[in-house]
C-alpha cells in the first residue's frame, strides 16, 4: 500500500507540474498581436532597404511597410557572428502552388539576391567573414552548377509551348543562370557539385562552372556540413 501512495502521489504532482507549467506560459502572451516571446534587442533592419526611399530612418522602415507597431513585434537575428548555414539543391526548377515545374525560375538562384539583403542589408554582416554560406548542388539541381546542358534546352521549348504569349526563352542549352551563381560566389558563397549527380546528368570539368568545387555525394556532405555546426536550408 505504501508503495501505492507514493505512485498516486507523485503522478499528482507531476500533474499539478504540468497545469502549473501551462498556466505560466500561457501568461506569456497578452493578445494576438504581440508576444512577450519576442526579445527584440537587436536592431533590424541596419539599413533601410533599398525599395525605401533615400534617408528612410532604418528603425522605422518596418513600421512604414507593414503598419505602426510592426518593428517592435519582429523577433531580429540573435546570432550575427559566426553563422554556418548549408543550402541544400535537389532540384532544377521551382514548384508553382500547384506542383508543376516553373521552368522558367531555377530553384534557390532566384533567392541569392534575397539572402545577401536578408543578410547584410536586414542584419549588417557579411557573407563569407560573419555568415560562411555553402550550397551543395544534387539531382537535377545539377544542372544549375553547369555552364550549359540540354535540360536547359529541353525546359526552355516546354515554357514556350505552355506560355504562347509570353516572351519566348532561349532554347540554347547555354545555362541562363550562370551570373546568379557567380554573384553569389562574388559575396562569399561557396558552391558544391554532387559527383553521383553529375555522373546521371553528364557533367564533368568541361561544362562545370569554374569556382565550384566537387563531393562525392550530396547526402553524405550534408550530413558532414552538419556535424561541422552547419544550420540546413532546404528551399
Amino acid at each position: 500500500m505504501l508503495k501505492k501512495s507514493k505512485v498516486i502521489f507523485l503522478s499528482i504532482a507531476a500533474v499539478g507540474f504540468m497545469a502549473g507549467s501551462v498556466t505560466a506560459f500561457a501568461e506569456k502572451s497578452d493578445g494576438p498581436t504581440f508576444s512577450a516571446a519576442v526579445v527584440n534587442k537587436e536592431p533590424c533592419p541596419v539599413t533601410a532597404y533599398p525599395t525605401m526611399p533615400l534617408g528612410t530612418d532604418p528603425t522605422i522602415a518596418l513600421d512604414l511597410e507593414f503598419g505602426a507597431g510592426a518593428q517592435a513585434i519582429t523577433q531580429c537575428l540573435k546570432n550575427r557572428k559566426h553563422l554556418k548555414v548549408v543550402v541544400r539543391v535537389d532540384n532544377a526548377f521551382m514548384t508553382d502552388p500547384y506542383g508543376a515545374a516553373r521552368l522558367n525560375a531555377p530553384l534557390f538562384l532566384t533567392n541569392i539576391e534575397k539572402m545577401i539583403t536578408q543578410y547584410e542589408t536586414t542584419h549588417g554582416l557579411k557573407i563569407g567573414e560573419d555568415i560562411d554560406i555553402r550550397v551543395v548542388f544534387s539531382g537535377t539541381g545539377a544542372v544549375l552548377a553547369t555552364t550549359g546542358h540540354g535540360i536547359f534546352a529541353n525546359a526552355a521549348a516546354r515554357w514556350n509551348a505552355q506560355n504562347p504569349l509570353a516572351t519566348p526563352m532561349s532554347t540554347s542549352p547555354v545555362n541562363p543562370y550562370r551570373a546568379v551563381v557567380e554573384r553569389g560566389m562574388a559575396v562569399g558563397m561557396k558552391f558544391y557539385l554532387c559527383q553521383e549527380a553529375s555522373r546521371t546528368l553528364g557533367i564533368t570539368m568541361a561544362n562545370k562552372i569554374p569556382g565550384i568545387n566537387f563531393v562525392p555525394a550530396a547526402h553524405a556532405a550534408t550530413a558532414d556540413f552538419q556535424m561541422d555546426g552547419y544550420a540546413i536550408i532546404i528551399p
